[in-house]
């Protein structure tokens, strides 16, 4: 008896904390410098945070950069907050606090640089000021220097050519520390690029001058009849939280396609609609080709999609001593779902070189087929071919983990499954990955060479036993919570919790913390702070 009372106090001190909301968690901000003066009554940049649990409306909720407080709020949801720096605001940190929790700390500069507007009401022999703005983009984009600014106002559309059969053209670059940057204003609707007529929305030309680093591109309307985005040799570009699709899109490219480019951040956009039916193998969603690397893509929405893959890596030799294996690549936090092929496909890496992750990424209905104008493809969730175009073969060991995986490979047969690890691919880490398959779909595509992976921890559910390859492995329901609405968070029953192994904490899909020693399995993290060994 005297040990039962505290069991009962244990147990309704961990149900109030099951209920608890968990801390705001900001994932991502679109700018990470700027000036706190100038622009809008001279109180300095406008700055868009992305996360999760900000509260659906401020109250007293705040903000604060390097400590001290924020100019004002023009938004402000559950997920995303924008606010102006403001004459205060210090170099540090950007930190939300909500009820008294405040949220984990995103780095911002404050620094010098000019802020400046484009407004359909505007001249192009404006000054660019908030009260005398310019018209179009493409003046904006020519006329600011390193380190400044362009906010573009609601209804605001570049659809006309600019160059190089693109509706914008960049050949310029800021600096670094000094990016330039082009974005929506709060709450505003702008567009760059025509879903048909015009190939390319927004493009780096390789032409002399190059190459055209350190821009930031972010929340806008990207759209093209070929490629929304087409990046070529440059470096230091951030691609954030914009809306892109080109749904008439086919041939060896892709919606956002970036190549020969290094330190290239991908965060938070939506990918839709890419590719007309039938599209090319070759055409993908999101595409980093020829000696990409160092690329980080994260939080990106993925979805309904006619291209093949939802994110490809390819390095495919463009001149000589070209298309060498690729490496630091961390994929992360994304959702993908609506595919032709493969959700995520590493055809040609290294991560000897540099880490090579795919990690918290919620991926499902992909490979759906059909084989894209008859070509046979893969057909899996993550795939790694093991493909080398040019040099040595990559070694080394990428790793897989924190995944949750359903309906991979439905279009069926041999080319189909949930992984794909070829007899070329470096070895391959899986851990911690939910897998829940049909019975008419494979855990692993049956040319998978077995000896390249080591896996543990992972939860094999709906076609016969784990495979026998998987240690400490689960094979049972894995109980999400609406299956039929694509809710994939677990339910307070599910064998997933805690039947992980994380080496540190590391937040989830959601911005929950997970416990280092013994985390859930799959993307997400229930907030139960669950104690013991």
């Amino acid at each position: 008896m005297k040990n039962f009372i505290p069991f009962i106090i244990l147990t309704f001190l961990a149900s109030i904390a099951w209920s608890l909301p968990p801390s705001p968690r900001i994932f991502y901000s679109d700018l990470e410098s700027g000036p706190k003066t100038g622009g809008q009554q001279d109180q300095g940049a406008f700055v868009t945070i992305y996360g999760k649990g900000f509260g659906s409306a401020r109250g007293n909720s705040t903000v604060s950069v390097g400590g001290k407080p924020v100019a004002g709020y023009p938004i402000w949801t559950d997920s995303k907050i924008a606010f102006q720096l403001g004459a205060a605001a210090e170099t540090g940190d950007i930190v939300v606090t909500v009820s008294g929790q405040a949220s984990n700390g995103v780095p911002f500069v404050v620094r010098s640089g000019k802020i400046h507007f484009v407004a359909k009401s505007g001249s192009d022999h404006n000054s660019g000021a908030y009260d005398s703005p310019w018209k179009s983009i493409a003046k904006a984009v020519r006329s600011i220097g390193s380190g400044d600014i362009v906010y573009v106002m609601d209804g605001v559309e570049q659809t006309s050519v600019d160059d190089f059969d693109a509706c914008l053209e960049i050949h310029s670059s800021g600096s670094a520390g000094r990016p330039k940057a082009l974005a929506a204003y709060p709450g505003a609707h702008a567009t760059i690029g025509v879903e048909n007529g015009t190939n390319y929305g927004l493009r780096t030309p390789d032409i002399e001058g190059g190459p055209f680093s350190y821009w930031t591109i972010a929340g806008l309307r990207l759209r093209g009849d070929h490629e929304s985005v087409s990046l070529v040799r440059v470096s230091n570009w951030r691609l954030v939280a914009n809306d892109i699709s080109c749904p008439n899109g086919n041939g060896v490219a892709a919606c956002v396609e970036v190549e020969r480019s290094t330190n290239i951040k991908v965060l938070g956009n939506t990918i839709h609609n890419a590719g007309k039916p039938g599209a090319s193998k070759h055409y993908h969603s999101l595409y980093f080709t020829t000696d990409s690397n160092h690329i980080e893509a994260g939080w990106n929405t993925i979805s309904d999609n006619h291209s093949c893959r939802g994110i490809q890596f390819h390095s495919s030799p463009n001149g000589s001593n070209t298309g060498f294996n690729q490496y630091d690549l961390i994929v992360h936090d994304n959702v993908i779902h609506g595919q032709v092929c493969d959700g995520i496909n590493f055809a040609t890496i290294d991560p000897s070189k540099g880490p090579v992750q795919a990690y918290n990424n919620l991926i499902y209905h992909v490979g759906t087929g059909p084989d894209p104008q008859g070509d046979v493809a893969n057909y899996a969730c993550i795939s790694s071919p093991g493909i080398t175009n040019h040099g040595p073969h990559g070694s080394g060991t990428a790793q897989w983990f924190n995944n949750t995986l359903f309906d991979c490979g439905p279009r069926g047969g041999e080319s189909a499954g949930a992984f794909n690890v070829e007899s070329g691919s470096p070895t391959v880490s899986l851990q911690n990955n939910i897998v829940y398959v049909s019975r008419s779909e494979n855990y692993f595509e049956r040319g998978t060479d077995f000896s390249r992976i080591t896996a543990n921890n992972n939860l094999w559910y709906g076609n016969g036993p784990a495979p026998l390859q998987s240690a400490a492995s689960l094979n049972s329901d894995p109980k999400f919570v609406d299956l039929a609405a694509f809710d994939f968070h677990l339910q307070a029953a599910s064998p997933a919790i805690r039947a992980g192994s994380c080496a540190a904490s590391s937040p989830d899909l959601d911005g929950v913390s997970r416990p280092g020693g013994r985390c859930d399995v799959g993307a997400f993290q229930t907030s139960n702070p669950h104690s013991g060994p």
